[in-house]
């Protein structure tokens, strides 16, 4: 038996075997819901899958050719139906799941500094047998100017959107079991950016934040409208946590470092040579 769950608890359900393989999609619309660099699923027939709570609580967000469906409470994404199967976010199970590998979809829409060296099956588009076709979301009313040197980036709505100007403090690849329950993916990538460096442009006051009653430090923030990722504040933390994600343009540079890899998907294989750390990185 495989369970699922999102970050708050709320969302709840169980998976009988075998899962159809891993799918792992680089659309800007699935990099943009989940807040992460790609979002893997399986799949499996609608009577493999049983609800046990949480079907209530659920945010319909904006479809491209298919719905996308959040936890209302954290943000986390949800299982959705697609033709006769039940597409099910990787990051929010728990169990052996026997899965491995895998291939990525939409390969040729993926962020220039997120490098794949896995050696996986890519596809530019979508796979053979594939449905709904990769969109690239938009801004209501088109996108707002700004000045060179700035970087824009929105939620899966476009409702929500903000700006950064320099280079982050931090840029970590985070592995940790929270990360990937609020992204329900692989990891995060999570960029800190001095607050001073930091603009909402519209959408502030549509953005929830969740912190798991046990966590010190932990929040995740997302859409109330679309269930996409959002930034985080914290009170009294001079910094705003971005997800790398919903980027609109390159900020240039690559990610610092992997982290929590000690915490790491089993299904998941670090690809490339960027430093790792068990937890933490040293100060």
């Amino acid at each position: 038996m495989i369970s699922g769950t999102c970050l708050c608890g709320v969302l709840r359900y169980e998976l009988d075997g075998p899962l159809r393989g891993l799918l792992h999609c680089h659309c800007s619309r699935c990099r943009k819901h989940h807040g992460a660099p790609f979002a893997s699923f399986t799949r499996v027939a609608e009577h493999q899958l049983r609800w046990l709570s949480g079907q209530d609580q659920l945010i319909e967000g904006p479809a491209a050719g298919r719905t996308r469906r959040s936890c209302q409470g954290c943000g986390a994404v949800a299982p959705v139906e697609l033709g006769e199967e039940q597409l099910v976010p990787a990051g929010n199970l728990q169990g052996e799941l026997g899965l491995s590998g895998g291939e990525h979809m939409f390969a040729g829409s993926r962020p220039e500094w997120h490098v794949l060296a896995d050696g996986l099956p890519q596809h530019e588009a979508a796979p053979p047998g594939w449905t709904a076709e990769a969109e690239r979301p938009t801004v209501p009313g088109g996108p707002l100017p700004l000045m060179e040197g700035v970087v824009p980036g929105s939620c899966l709505c476009g409702a929500v959107t903000f700006a950064m100007s320099g280079a982050p403090a931090r840029w970590m690849q985070c592995h940790c079991s929270r990360c990937r329950r609020a992204r329900s993916a692989a990891h995060g990538s999570n960029m800190f950016y001095p607050a001073a460096q930091f603009s909402w442009r519209s959408g502030r006051e549509l953005v929830r934040s969740y912190r798991p009653p046990e966590a010190a430090r932990f929040t995740t923030s997302f859409c109330s409208l679309c269930g996409g990722a959002a930034p985080t504040e914290r009170e009294n933390v001079p910094f705003v946590l971005v997800p790398a994600a919903l980027l609109d343009t390159s900020p240039g540079g690559r990610p610092d470092a992997y982290i929590f890899v000690a915490s790491k998907a089993e299904w998941f294989t670090v690809p490339d040579d960027m430093p790792q750390f068990a937890e933490l990185p040293p100060r």
